[in-house]
This record gives structure tokens, C-alpha cells and sequence, in this order.
């Protein structure tokens, strides 16, 4: 699974970008039903998966593509019935992520032709249910990299976009780090249960 990892070098925040591995051949080590990590819930409420205002969304570049897949996997959410949110293998089962599974039959057939999943067995995969469609996931970590101020936290390691999890996911060093993160993500007035937190260790290159 590709990781965006982050280090910080005296003023500046350096971005290393892991190795990319298609999402359709990520490895299964999780458990179908255990989706969503035990990391720190942010905000920790419950209330509607709320996509990015449109005032907002007007205030990032377009997608370029570039972040593969998924500015891809974006793109298809918009346009794909079901709430598209993902492929993966769970327990080495092919699986689909969908908002509205009860479209599955609709997806299905709107995404087998797509090359993309070339190798994934689209047809005969499994279907959970997701709480954010990829678009959603994408508008609101491309919002929250133009934060500073979130970025700047000290102890940063790696933010992404999870499918697995269904959340955006974010990896701090420490403990003061993560209640510091959260305290700034919370001054952001986002919707209930959209982020995760985890305490990791820096990615260290060679």
C-alpha cells in the first residue's frame, strides 16, 4: 500500500513518497470485519460522512492524476454508481468498498470494463460497506495538506488516504504529538469520524 511519508528538516517539511503498490494486490492481513484501525478516532463523534463544502473544494488544484490511483479512484466515485471506495484483499478475498452496497450489481458493471482493475476479480468480489466514497477521502486530505499548520506538528511521519481503514490516516511519532495533532485537527471543524491516528516510527532511508 502506498504510505506519504513526512520528516521535518529544520523550517521545512520534506515529503517522501514510498513505494507504490497497485491497491488491488495489497496484501490481506486484516480481518473483513475489522476494517477501520484502533488509532485515535478525530473528530470522535458520530454523525454523517459530510463531503468537502463546495466553497472549499473551489479552493484546490485540480486532480492531476499524478497520485496514482487515487486521483483515478476519485474520479470513478464521482461518476460511479454505489460510492466507490476502493479494492483490496481481505483474508485473500477480492473486495469491493462501496457506500451503497446495495448498488453492487451497478458497480460492478460500470467498473469491469475499466483497465485499471486488469488482474482483479471485480465480478466475484466481495462488497462491504464503506462510510466515505474515495472523492470524499481525496477532497479532504487535498484540503488538509494546504494546512501548515497541521504539517508542522512535531513528530509528523506519514499521512494517506486509507482504503482499508475507509479513513484518511495519519502516523505521529509520539503520544504529545498525536494530542497536539488532534487538537489542531479538531480547530478545524471537520465531520465526525473522518480521520485516524497512529503512533509510528519514521521512515528511514538508506
Amino acid at each position: 500500500m502506498k504510505q506519504q511519508a513526512f520528516a521535518l528538516t529544520g523550517a521545512m517539511l520534506v515529503i517522501l513518497l514510498g513505494a507504490c503498490v497497485p491497491r488491488s494486490s495489497a496484501p490481506s492481513g486484516s480481518r473483513t470485519r475489522e476494517l477501520v484501525s484502533t488509532g485515535a478516532r478525530v473528530p470522535d463523534c458520530d454523525g454523517p460522512a459530510l463531503s468537502l463544502p463546495p466553497e472549499l473544494r473551489s479552493t484546490l488544484k485540480p486532480r492531476t492524476g499524478r497520485m496514482v490511483p487515487d486521483d483515478h479512484w476519485a474520479d470513478l466515485a464521482e461518476r460511479v454508481p454505489g460510492g466507490f471506495a476502493g479494492t483490496l484483499y481481505l483474508d485473500g478475498k477480492p473486495t469491493l468498498m462501496l457506500t451503497h452496497p446495495e448498488q453492487a450489481s451497478e458497480a460492478k458493471n460500470a467498473l469491469v470494463s475499466d483497465p485499471s482493475f486488469r488482474g482483479f476479480n471485480l465480478m466475484g468480489a466481495q462488497v462491504l460497506q464503506a462510510r466515505w466514497d474515495f472523492a470524499q477521502l481525496v477532497d479532504w486530505y487535498n484540503y488538509l495538506v494546504r494546512r501548515a499548520s497541521v504539517w508542522d506538528t512535531k513528530g509528523m511521519v506519514s499521512g494517506d488516504k486509507n482504503e482499508r481503514t475507509n479513513r484518511i490516516h495519519f502516523g505521529i511519532e509520539t503520544d504529545s504529538g498525536r494530542r497536539q495533532l488532534m487538537e489542531k485537527l479538531s480547530a478545524l471543524h471537520l465531520p465526525c469520524d473522518l480521520i485516524r491516528i497512529e503512533i509510528e516510527s519514521p521512515v528511514r532511508t538508506l
